[in-house]
């Protein structure tokens, strides 16, 4: 692996346990999403695989703004 390779590598693995410190605005009072039945929270030693569009927190981030009103009517 290319010095490229690694230091991008080692920058997401780092991403990976940063990014629950700037996901929401207020980290006291967590998630808009926390009083949904069936709701988990992200903690971060959970796998990569489990975030993204895959978890209601980080799929709220990664969904369009024009898309976003629907989404948060039914975000399950």
């Amino acid at each position: 692996m290319d010095a490229a390779n690694e230091a991008r590598a080692d920058d997401t693995g780092k991403l990976k346990f940063a990014i629950l410190n700037y996901m929401y605005e207020d980290p006291k009072a967590g998630s808009s999403f926390k009083d949904l039945e069936g709701y988990e929270i992200l903690l971060p030693n959970d796998l990569k695989d489990s975030r993204g569009f895959r978890h209601i927190d980080t799929a709220n981030f990664l969904c369009p703004l024009r898309l976003k009103e629907e989404f948060e009517k039914d975000p399950l």
